[in-house]
């Protein structure tokens, strides 16, 4: 998690968290996702973007209720966010872990019946409940029972004490693909899922809470919406749903610097580890403190561009772990000292996208947004 100590002037790079943004998002995922509650999902240091700016944006707006991937995540939640009506620890835990997450009073995946003896003795001997969400395999083909184990997860949890079952729940696979037959497919196991609930004596003792929806099913899939849906990318501002139907989200996250050094080097001038680059003409060159300790791709050496007042300008050289070069020569301007890069982010008319850089990379926005470097202090914009 980052903590930023010292005042935005004192850093030579930073990230912006534009807060207006995310309630943009979020005020759109709202509308797509009708009656059905919100759940945040505000892992991985909120996707990058400082959890400790995010949730408490999101808890002013309404949000309530966050989910987060580990024990270590949902503890420093707490800390940040202690009014939140609800964590839910979305990934697996090992067995150590539950008795810590049992005393926090922390929701969690419930993924495999072998635990579910282990846990109710557990929350026995501290006299408190274990907060369990059943997770069901209907297609992702990672944690969670497989819908044929359903009947016996509910006649143990029939028989146990001390385990409040609060949801029940799956996660889809390809929910960025529209009118897919495999997410119809998962949909329906889900409720047949529900059904067996529904007709079990454990409905007599528990109204859990029905949850299979991530950012693009908000979109795409209105049948998957049940009581709650589970945003993650799109608050932050990013769809995997085709261009055509993607809906109007604003990017959340502004990556920018300042030019450390301004240099002019002669025609032949070769720039950086490897010699990757060499001028052809007269350069005039800046040198950016920013690399890929920062989480700027070595790959995107020689192929990406940043924005200085509007005009993009290229990447020059091999990207090295603490700086890179930026080819200043067809600048229309004499660039002076302190002048702001943005290397994503809006500038002028033009923008650069953590999309951009992904499909430059061949990945997706959630490994740059994730990826960036943790002594990069956040601010909001």
């Amino acid at each position: 998690m980052i903590r930023n100590t010292l005042p935005r002037e004192a850093y030579s790079k930073w990230v912006e968290v534009d807060l207006d943004a995310l309630r943009h998002n979020l005020q759109l995922l709202r509308q797509h996702a009708s009656s059905a509650r919100i759940l945040g999902v505000v892992k991985a240091n909120a996707y990058g973007h400082n959890v400790s700016i995010i949730a408490p944006a999101l808890f002013a707006e309404g949000v309530s209720e966050f989910g987060v991937a580990t024990l270590g995540e949902a503890l420093y939640l707490q800390e940040i966010c202690p009014q939140a009506e609800q964590i839910l620890i979305l990934g697996a835990l090992a067995e150590p872990q539950y008795k810590s997450v049992i005393e926090a009073g922390f929701e969690f995946m419930l993924h495999t019946v072998a635990h579910i003896p282990l846990l109710d003795t557990l929350a026995q001997r501290l006299k408190k409940p274990a907060k369990v969400h059943l997770k069901i395999d209907t297609g992702m083909g990672r944690v969670g029972i497989m819908p044929e184990e359903v009947p016996f997860a509910l006649k143990a949890l029939l028989e146990t004490t001390q385990i409040e079952l609060r949801g029940i729940c799956s996660h889809l696979a390809c929910s960025d693909e529209p009118a897919s037959e495999y997410i119809y497919g998962q949909i329906e196991k889900f409720k047949q899922v529900g059904e067996q609930f529904k007709a079990h004596a454990l409905s007599e003792r528990f109204q859990p809470i029905f949850h299979l929806a991530n950012s693009d099913a908000v979109f795409q899939y209105p049948e998957a919406h049940f009581d709650m849906v589970r945003p993650g990318i799109s608050l932050y501002g990013y769809s995997g749903v085709p261009a055509d139907k993607r809906p109007d989200l604003k990017p959340v996250l502004a990556l920018k610097s300042h030019i450390s050094q301004f240099k002019q080097v002669p025609a032949g001038s070769s720039l950086g580890y490897g010699r990757t680059f060499t001028t052809t003409r007269s350069s005039r060159l800046g040198v950016v403190a920013l690399g890929y300790a920062d989480g700027m791709n070595r790959r995107l050496s020689n192929q990406q561009e940043v924005l200085i007042s509007g005009y993009r300008m290229p990447i020059v050289g091999r990207i090295s772990m603490d700086q890179c070069v930026i080819d200043l020569t067809e600048l229309p301007f004499w660039a002076e000292p302190g002048i702001e890069v943005v290397f994503i982010g809006s500038s002028g008319q033009d923008q650069i996208s953590a999309q951009e850089w992904a499909d430059q990379l061949g990945t997706i926005p959630y490994e740059i947004l994730t990826g960036l470097g943790t002594r990069l202090p956040r601010y909001p914009a």
